[in-house]
């Protein structure tokens, strides 16, 4: 992505920044111009015969090479979102190393794949923690150090389309996805008073170690976009305040078409 400057001086989060949609988010910052922060549980690269040798490789030191290599600003923090204390300290870290956060992007997510009835407990829990629980006491630990800046900012979380109707063998994950994005969407409001923007992208269907290992029955006919196709629309959500852009459910593929720069903003 060329440079541009849409977010100078900004300091961005983003949680999963190791590989797929969260590594493209994190270049596509610092490539606008931001201080980013990538957040994953990925330290080391898969073995060499691992079934996630293409789709789950990266980490979050390599994200953060990248950014410095093109001439940006990272810094790589070991984070697993479904430990309270690792999200504290994300962003206790971010604070003491860049002096504030301005952009919050909750992309860690995780699958559960199985019809109701075979269902392991453990997987929904895990299920429940990392695409529920994570992003929730993610905003519960950068909203302070947001407010007190008193400048706004922008959060917003990454969905999916199994939000909206069914997928063969996932109820656990669009029960999910679903909730997620009404917390988010209620969050919008309880923040708009400090002009903090909160919103939901949906990225579409991507070549990701998720779509890939999952084959999700019924969507083979969605086009299957590379993970940089959300730069644009993601960077813009970035830069927006709730006085600009907030409580939305929009959808990547319709960016620059019913949402994003020059278009109204739909009545809250």
């Amino acid at each position: 992505m060329a440079a541009t400057g849409e977010l100078r001086g900004k300091v961005a989060i983003v949680t999963g920044g190791s590989r797929g949609i969260g590594r493209a988010m994190s270049l596509a910052f610092a490539a606008a111009g931001a201080q980013v922060v990538v957040a994953s549980r990925t330290e080391h690269e898969p073995p060499p015969d691992s079934p996630f040798q293409k789709y789950g490789s990266g980490t979050i030191n390599d994200t953060a090479r990248r950014i410095a290599e093109s001439g940006g600003e990272a810094l790589p923090v070991v984070c697993d979102v479904t430990k309270p204390e690792d999200l504290r300290r994300l962003a206790d870290r971010t604070v003491k190393h860049f002096g504030r956060i301005d952009i919050v992007v909750s992309n860690a997510g995780v699958d559960c794949e199985s019809p109701v009835m075979d269902l392991e407990e453990d997987l929904l829990d895990r299920c429940l923690a990392v695409n529920i629980r994570g992003p929730i006491l993610l905003c519960k630990y950068v909203l302070p150090a947001m407010v007190e800046q008193k400048g706004g900012g922008s959060i917003f979380c990454i969905t999916s389309g199994a939000s909206l109707g069914y997928r063969e063998g996932r109820v656990g994950y669009s029960m999910s996805k679903a909730a997620l994005e009404r917390a988010y969407l209620s969050l919008a409001e309880e923040v708009r008073e400090h002009d903090i923007a909160v919103n939901v992208l949906s990225p579409g269907r991507v070549d990701t170690w998720m779509n890939r290992h999952g084959d999700w029955p019924g969507t083979g006919h969605i086009p299957m976009e590379q993970p940089e196709s959300i730069n644009c629309a993601a960077v813009w959500l970035a830069a927006q305040k709730a006085a600009t852009f907030t409580g939305q459910r929009v959808e990547r593929a319709d960016f620059g078409v019913t949402w994003g720069p020059g278009i109204p903003v739909p009545a809250p």
